[in-house]
C-alpha cells in the first residue's frame, strides 16, 4: 500500500472496533473532568452548552475522521499525505501532542494504583485514625494530607507560584515504581495486536460502567445525596449562557467534549483504517458520541451523590470545617483523590471495598483510552518501517514506545510534577486538538469534499440490501455542521483560550513554568508550517491549491469510468525518459497536465461531470474492471510510475 499505511488485511469486527472507539472516548476526563466543570459553572447550563458543543462540533469532527480512516485504510498521516502533502504537518502536530499527552496521563493511572494499593489497608490511609494531629497542616484534612505530602510529595504551592522551587526536585520511587505497573498493563495488553487488545477492552470498558452502576445506586443512598444531585441536574440558570462568564462556559463546554472524543489526536482515523470496508462509521458514530456522553451524565450522579454526602457530613459533625457542594465540587483533579476519596472513607464497613472499586474503576477507565493512543504510535511507526521494507514485530514497537513514554512520565514522578503536569496539559491537550481539528475542516473542504463524504459511507453501506440497497443517505445537517459550525466555533475557542491565558496568566503560576507550557505548545503547532515546508523542498509543483491525487477507492471508481473517455483513446501521455511532472501534474500534455481536456469535461476524479445526482451515481457504480485493466495498463503513471519517480 501507499505511503503512511501497512496491509490492514480484512479488517477487526464491528463489535471489536466499535468497543475499541468506547474505550478510547471514555476516560478520566469523563469522571472528574465533567463533573468539576458543572459544578465549576454552577449545574445544568453546562450541561446543556455541552450536549449543543456536541451536536456542532464534536461529533461531526469525530464521524469525519471515521470515515477518513475507513476510506483510506491509512494512518493519519497517509491520508492527510494523500489530501495534500503540504499538510502532512498537521499529522505531525498529533504525533507531537501525543507525546506530549500520554505521559502525563499514564501518571494520573500511576497515581490511581497507588490509591488502589494503599486501599487495602485498614484504616485507610487518608483518614483520620491513619493520623495525628501532629502530622496534619493548619486547616488540612487527613485526605489533602495523604494527596500533597504522601503520594505527590509536592512542593508547596506558594513556593511553586512565586517561582522560588529550583528544579523538578529528585524521583519519588512509590511513583516510579507504580508508573511501571501502569506501562507493563499497556505492553502485555497491546504488544499482540489491535485485534487482542480489543478483547482485553471489553474488561476496561465492561469493569467501569459495572462499577458505575455499583457506585450509584450506593451513592444515591447516602444521606445529603439528594443535594448533590439537586446541584448537578436541579439547578439551571439559562443566563449563564449569556452573561458575562458565558464566554468561559461555551470554551470549557466544547472544549471538555473534544478532549473526550479527541478527534485530532490521529487514533480515530488510525483505528478506523482497520476496519472493514464495508462497516457502518456512521452508525458508530452515534453510538460511541451517546455512549460516551450518556456516561459522561451517570458519572455526574455518582460524583455528585458523593458530594453531596461530604457536605452534609461536614456540615453536620463538630469540629469539620462546613463546605457547600459549589466548594467541594471544584476541587479538579483533587475531586478524585481528595474529596471522592474522603467520602468513600465515611461509607462504614464497606469503605474499603468501594474504595478499591473505586480505584479499580479510575484505572480501568483511563488504560483504554492508553490502549487506543499506545496503538495509534504503533501504527504509526509500523507503517513507517514497512513503507521502507524494514517491518518490525508488534512487540518490538510497543516495547519501545511503552518505554519513550515512561521515560518521559518520569519528569512528573517528582516533586514540581503535579504543576508541571497542569500546565502541560492546559497548553497541550486543548490547544493542540482546537487547532488541528480546526485546520482538518479547512482540509475537508478544500480536499475532500460533502459529495466524497457521502459516497464513502454510501459505499461501505450499500451492500446491506435489508435497510440501504443504495446505501446510507446521510441528513443534511452533517452538512451544515462539518461546512459551516465546526470549524469557525473551534476557531472561536481557540482565539478566546489565547486572549485569556495572555491576560491573566493560567494558574497564578511562575513564568518559568508557564513558558514550559508555551513551549509544549509551539513544539506541537510548529509541525504544520515545518511539515508545509518539508513537502515542498521534496514535491516540486505542489502548492496548497491543488489536490492530491488520492487514489479513489473500492466503489468509487465508476468515478473513473465517468469521467475518461473510451479504453482506446490514450488517458494519459507518459514519458518515461522526461519524467519532469508532479504527482499532481503528471509529464505530457498540455502544461504537463492530462490530455483529455479536463478542463471541458468540468470535472475531475474527484468530482466527475455532470449534476450532483450523476456524480454520487458515478461514484457509487462498480468498475467496469476491463476498462479499469485497460486503464491500467495505459497509465502507469497513476499508481505506479510517477511515484516510484517521485
Amino acid at each position: 500500500m501507499g505511503k503512511g499505511s501497512a496491509e490492514r488485511g480484512d479488517g477487526i469486527g464491528t463489535f471489536d472496533y466499535f468497543i475499541t472507539l468506547m474505550g478510547y472516548a471514555v476516560g478520566l476526563g469523563n469522571l472528574w473532568r465533567f463533573p468539576y466543570l458543572v459544578g465549576k459553572h454552577g449545574g445544568g447550563a453546562f450541561i446543556v452548552a455541552y450536549l449543543i458543543c456536541l451536536g456542532l462540533v464534536a461529533s461531526p469532527a469525530f464521524l469525519m475522521e471515521l470515515v477518513w480512516g475507513n476510506a483510506t485504510r491509512k494512518n493519519t498521516m497517509g491520508t492527510f499525505n494523500e489530501m495534500q502533502p503540504r499538510l502532512v504537518g498537521v499529522a505531525w502536530a498529533s504525533v507531537v501532542m501525543i507525546g506530549l499527552f500520554l505521559p502525563y496521563y499514564n501518571m494520573l493511572l500511576a497515581y490511581a494504583v497507588v490509591y488502589l494499593w494503599n486501599s487495602f489497608s485498614d484504616p485507610l490511609p487518608w483518614t483520620e485514625d491513619a493520623h495525628t494531629l501532629t502530622d496534619l497542616a493548619y486547616d488540612e484534612t487527613p485526605s489533602e494530607h495523604f494527596w500533597s505530602a504522601q503520594v505527590l510529595g509536592s512542593f508547596n504551592p506558594a513556593d511553586v507560584v512565586g517561582g522560588k522551587t529550583a528544579g523538578l526536585g529528585g524521583l519519588h520511587g512509590h511513583l516510579v515504581l507504580a508508573a511501571v505497573v501502569v506501562y507493563l498493563i499497556v505492553f502485555f495488553a497491546v504488544f499482540r495486536g489491535l485485534e487482542a487488545s480489543a478483547k482485553v477492552t471489553y474488561v476496561t470498558v465492561g469493569l467501569p460502567v459495572a462499577c458505575v452502576f455499583v457506585m450509584l445506586i450506593r451513592g444515591l443512598t447516602l444521606p445529603g445525596a439528594g443535594d448533590g444531585i439537586k446541584f448537578y441536574i436541579g439547578k439551571f440558570d439559562i443566563e449563564k449562557l449569556f452573561d458575562s462568564n458565558a464566554r468561559a462556559l461555551w470554551s470549557d463546554a466544547c472544549s471538555q467534549i473534544l478532549f473526550s472524543l479527541s478527534p485530532g489526536m490521529g487514533t480515530a482515523v488510525t483505528l478506523s483504517s482497520y476496519t472493514k470496508p464495508s462497516e457502518d462509521v456512521y452508525r458508530i458514530n452515534y453510538m460511541v458520541t451517546i455512549c460516551n456522553s450518556a456516561f459522561s451524565l451517570i458519572c455526574g450522579f455518582v460524583v455528585f451523590s458523593i458530594v453531596g454526602f461530604m457536605s452534609h457530613y461536614r456540615c453536620n459533625t463538630p469540629g469539620l470545617e462546613c463546605k457547600e457542594i459549589a466548594e467541594l465540587s471544584k476541587a479538579g483533579p483533587g475531586l478524585t483523590f481528595i474529596t471522592l476519596a474522603e467520602g468513600l472513607a465515611q461509607f462504614g464497613g464497606s469503605a474499603q471495598f468501594f474504595s478499591v472499586l473505586f480505584f479499580i474503576m479510575i484505572l480501568t477507565l483511563g488504560l483504554d483510552s492508553t490502549f487506543a493512543t499506545i496503538e495509534t504510535m504503533n501504527t504509526y511507526v509500523s507503517d513507517w518501517a514497512a513503507a521502507r521494507g524494514r517491518p518490525l514485530a508488534k512487540g518490538v514497537v510497543t516495547g519501545a514506545v511503552c518505554f519513550f513514554f515512561f521515560c518521559v512520565s518520569l519528569l512528573y514522578c517528582t516533586p514540581l510534577g503535579i504543576y508541571l503536569l497542569d500546565v502541560v496539559d492546559h497548553f497541550v491537550a486543548t490547544y493542540v486538538m482546537i487547532v488541528v481539528v480546526m485546520v482538518e475542516m479547512v482540509m475537508f473542504r478544500l480536499y475532500w469534499g460533502w459529495e466524497r463524504f457521502c459516497a464513502n459511507i454510501a459505499r461501505a453501506t450499500k451492500d446491506d440490501a435489508k435497510f440501504f440497497p443504495d446505501g446510507r443517505q446521510i441528513p443534511k445537517f452533517w452538512k451544515y455542521t462539518i461546512l459551516y459550525t465546526a470549524g469557525p466555533i473551534t476557531g472561536l475557542i481557540f482565539l478566546n483560550k489565547i486572549v485569556t491565558d495572555m491576560a491573566e496568566p493560567y494558574g497564578g503560576y511562575s513564568a518559568g513554568l508557564l513558558w514550559v507550557g508555551w513551549v509544549c505548545l509551539f513544539a506541537s503547532l510548529s509541525m504544520i508550517p515545518l511539515g508545509a515546508y518539508m513537502a515542498g523542498k521534496t514535491r516540486a509543483g505542489a502548492t496548497f491549491g491543488e489536490s492530491a491525487d488520492m487514489p479513489l477507492m473500492d466503489g468509487e471508481m465508476g468515478a473513473i469510468g465517468a469521467a475518461a473517455p473510451p479504453p482506446s483513446t490514450p488517458v494519459v501521455e507518459v514519458d518515461a525518459e522526461s519524467m519532469g511532472g508532479s504527482r499532481y501534474n503528471p509529464p505530457g500534455g498540455k502544461n504537463g497536465t492530462r490530455t483529455d481536456d479536463a478542463d471541458s469535461a468540468a470535472g475531475s476524479r474527484y468530482h466527475p461531470p455532470g449534476n450532483k445526482e450523476a456524480r454520487q451515481e458515478a461514484m457509487l457504480a462498480e468498475p467496469d474492471l476491463q476498462q479499469v485493466e485497460s486503464l491500467g495498463d495505459r497509465t502507469p503513471s497513476l499508481e505506479g510510475s510517477v511515484r516510484e519517480a517521485l
